[in-house]
């Protein structure tokens, strides 16, 4: 749900553009963008004293009165160098201003009426307003999507409810662009040819434009490859976030929909074939027994397996619709590459699903399609998702379910951040794929033991905060200044817990000799125990 560069200019009370000229139609004054998909986070003004720049983040709008680019001239090419390093979106001066300097790569905007001292809240309150609109869209678009999908709908009603929704056209397409189903608004038509497909799959998809209609689409893919498209249209320069919101939501919907009718599903009941699912991935059973489960599922011994699972890391409403929305998009992305079957572990509260195809090379297009559809669906923490190794032999299995088990211990803890943990990902996972052969033995708690001393015995007793400490401070490799931003304490502070830490534990996070050692053992306790 990200707004970019190009929204800002479509709005209509916009106070930028991107051209010489104010009056150019709306379609047309974001021609002269660099990077139109760019995302946007806020508004900033420049200083001309000490610090420049203020706290800018990666796609602000850094704004430059004209009073304060005359004074920082001299300074001007090493502050345009900063803004791109710092991944600025936009800069914005008067419109009759010049900056006399190369700004390369970086989209320059012009304000109406000039960058005047209220600038920054007409934008942040615009951008702000836009956004609060664009959640309750999601809202809206979501609930009515999974009523229609609870009660078995088919993808014509999804795409009526779109259509009610956004108020445009909408056309299904196929992998080679041929329209498989079309809804449009009472009294409009369908436009006569449908569009060109991209060549890709982006996160910010760029409106199409076609010239002989008059008109310009958005497409979205269906389960995050080119298998299938659904493609809104409307007026030049009219598709903005809340269009693109929309197409991404409903296609995912359709994708669903169209997985559930193309599988077919064995004569078993589903709680049998859930049940025989769970014991297929249970260590406990003979090679004997593992092949019978087999052939009961009706699956082939040569199939080519992956587990996925996600478990909730809250309570709540808003955990349960979470938990809700990751299931649709694990079965809507999964279903056009391989089979997938999912049980729930009443123990742990994770749901656990078996990926299976006669086609290995289909394994890495799901992982690619599970994490772009979960990067879409809105999730920002409320359950974990994990991914484990292909496996081609069913022996295997239970050891990808640990994997998976493993991964979601490690996002739960907050080890790593992120909703998605693929295995064959290392960034994913980062130093913890090392321990993960430790995890549970012996050898891990006695190095725990013998490193920390009695620092979890004190953090249980006295409030927790030394060891959350200890991972900040190695985290952002020994600078003070970084952990105790992460923490959000004082540097004192910080330098009274890393004292208190070295007299427990009798080690100095300070030294460097002990800091790898100490940095393991942190990590390795932060684990839990593979029995939870």
């Amino acid at each position: 749900m990200n707004i970019v560069l190009r929204d800002l200019l479509r709005w209509s009370e916009s106070p930028l553009y991107a051209t010489a000229l104010i009056a150019t139609p709306t379609a047309e004054r974001e021609a002269a963008l660099l990077h139109p998909e760019r995302t946007l986070s806020w508004p900033v003004t420049m200083r001309a004293t000490p610090p420049m720049l203020p706290h800018v983040e990666s796609g602000a709008i850094v704004l430059l009165p004209a009073q304060i680019l005359s004074e920082v001239r001299p300074f001007l090419p090493g502050a345009l160098h900063e803004l791109r390093r710092r991944g600025v979106a936009a800069l914005v001066i008067d419109p009759d201003e010049t900056l006399g300097v190369a700004i390369d790569d970086l989209d320059l905007l012009r304000a109406r009426g000039g960058v005047t001292p209220d600038l920054e809240l007409v934008l942040t309150r615009l951008i702000n307003e836009r956004r609060s609109r664009l959640y309750r869209r999601v809202s809206e678009i979501d609930r009515a999507l999974t009523e229609a999908t609870l009660r078995g709908r088919g993808v014509p009603e999804l795409m009526r409810i779109g259509v009610a929704q956004g108020g445009r056209p909408l056309l299904l397409l196929d992998e080679r662009g041929r329209v498989q189903e079309s809804s449009a608004p009472p009294g409009e038509t369908v436009p006569s040819r449908p569009p060109t497909l991209p060549l890709g799959i982006e996160t910010a998809p760029a409106p199409q434009p076609d010239p002989l209609q008059g008109i310009e689409w958005l497409l979205a893919p269906l389960d995050g490859t080119t298998r299938g498209w659904l493609a809104i249209c409307g007026s030049r320069g009219s598709l903005d976030e809340a269009d693109r919101l929309l197409v991404s939501r409903v296609a995912g919907a359709c994708a669903l929909a169209i997985a559930q009718t193309r599988r077919t599903r064995s004569r078993l009941a589903p709680a049998r074939r859930a049940a025989l699912v769970a014991e297929l991935l249970s260590p406990a059973l003979t090679l004997d027994e593992r092949a019978d489960r087999v052939d009961m599922l009706g699956l082939e011994l040569e199939t080519a397996f992956a587990v996925v699972a996600l478990t909730p890391r809250g309570e709540g409403a808003e955990t349960e619709r979470a938990v809700l929305t990751a299931r649709r998009t694990l079965t809507a992305r999964i279903a056009p590459h391989a089979e997938y079957d999912e049980f729930t572990d009443e123990v742990g509260g994770r749901v656990v699903g078996l990926i299976h195809t006669a086609r290995p090379e289909a394994l890495p297009r799901v992982a690619q399609a599970l994490r772009a559809g979960l990067a879409g669906a809105g999730l920002h923490g409320e359950v974990a998702v994990a991914l484990s190794a292909p496996v081609d032999d069913v022996a295997r299995l239970p050891e990808a379910q640990r994997q998976v088990r493993f991964a979601l211990a490690v996002l739960r803890s907050n080890g790593r951040q992120g909703v998605f943990a693929d295995w064959n990902v290392v960034d994913d996972l980062g130093p913890y794929g090392l321990l993960y052969p430790l995890w549970g033995t012996p050898e891990a708690g006695r190095f725990v033991a013998g490193v920390l001393g009695d620092l979890p015995e004190h953090d249980t007793r006295y409030g927790g905060e030394l060891l959350p400490t200890l991972l900040a401070y190695l985290r952002q490799g020994g600078a003070a200044g970084a952990a105790a931003t992460e923490l959000a304490i004082h540097r004192n502070t910080l330098t009274y817990r890393l004292r208190r830490i070295e007299e427990i534990c009798g080690r100095s996070p300070l030294d460097p000799a002990q800091q790898l050692a100490m940095h393991l053992a942190a990590l390795l306790y932060r684990l839990p125990s593979p029995e939870e």
